[in-house]
């Protein structure tokens, strides 16, 4: 080997073996890095982020712009959730119509993205709007409003949007219940995708306290029950909060 190697190899840049030992090091490492590349915790793995359910029941305690929350952990979505500290943003699911946890057996159910799923997606973030629903209604929608609104037979009065606004492709629809005009004025409000999408979806969203709002997407073919779907959702939230309160 040392004749072969002699007439690549000058003699003062021996000995020999560091040069096959090099090779084999660079292999070594090539091969660490294509096998986290391909089959490793990526980059939302170690931040926490990445999908992450549990079927564990036991409360979980998290902050949410200075808003306590204590959640069921099979609720939560990921592991930064679960990470007991001060967030931005907490993720949380559940299936319709009663608002079910995760569970191995309930898996299939809780990936699934077509229309006709059950899943409930709620969001918790940080920051607080400065109106009620029905100000927000006639401040930042109605001015690109088409037309009158239709009253349906479920209680909601539905709205299309203007071709050319912001939100072309979607629909609102307001809640009409009867009550005091503090009542009326929370109202709840959906977003939906038109039907002509290929998987429409809702989106509503209130204030939790002074400092926390949420937000739930779920998809279009329940909207017929939202007065069900808002009641559990507020329900969920106030639970999490008063369990929140009790914890040490």
């Amino acid at each position: 080997m040392k004749r072969l190697l002699s007439r690549a190899i000058p003699e003062h840049e021996w000995p020999v073996w560091s040069l096959p030992l090099i090779v084999l090091i660079g292999f070594f490492f090539s091969g660490v890095v294509v096998y986290f590349a391909y089959f490793g915790p990526g980059l939302r793995d170690l931040q926490g982020v990445s999908y992450s359910p549990t079927k564990d029941p036991a409360r979980v305690r998290v902050e949410v712009g200075g808003t306590l929350f204590a959640v069921p952990a099979h609720f939560t979505r990921n592991g930064q959730t679960r990470s007991r500290r001060e967030l931005s943003h907490a993720e949380l699911h559940a299936l319709l119509p009663d608002l079910q946890p995760w569970q191995p057996e309930l898996a299939k159910e809780f990936s699934r993205s077509d229309k006709q799923t059950a899943l409930i997606v709620i969001n918790l973030r940080a920051g607080k709007r400065r109106f009620p629903e029905a100000r927000v209604f006639d401040a930042l929608y109605k001015p690109y409003l088409k037309g009158s609104g239709a009253v349906r037979k479920d209680g909601l009065q539905g709205f299309n949007f203007q071709p050319n606004s912001p939100y072309a492709n979607k629909q609102i629809f307001r809640a009409l219940p009867a009550g005091s005009k503090e009542e009326r004025e929370k109202a709840p409000l959906f977003i939906c995708d038109t039907k002509q999408h290929p998987s429409p979806s809702c989106e509503s969203r209130f204030d939790i306290g002074k400092s926390a709002q949420a937000s739930f997407v779920f998809k279009r073919t329940h909207l017929s029950d939202w007065e069900n779907i808002d009641t559990r959702i507020k329900d969920m939230i106030r639970s999490a909060r008063a369990s929140a309160r009790t914890q040490n």
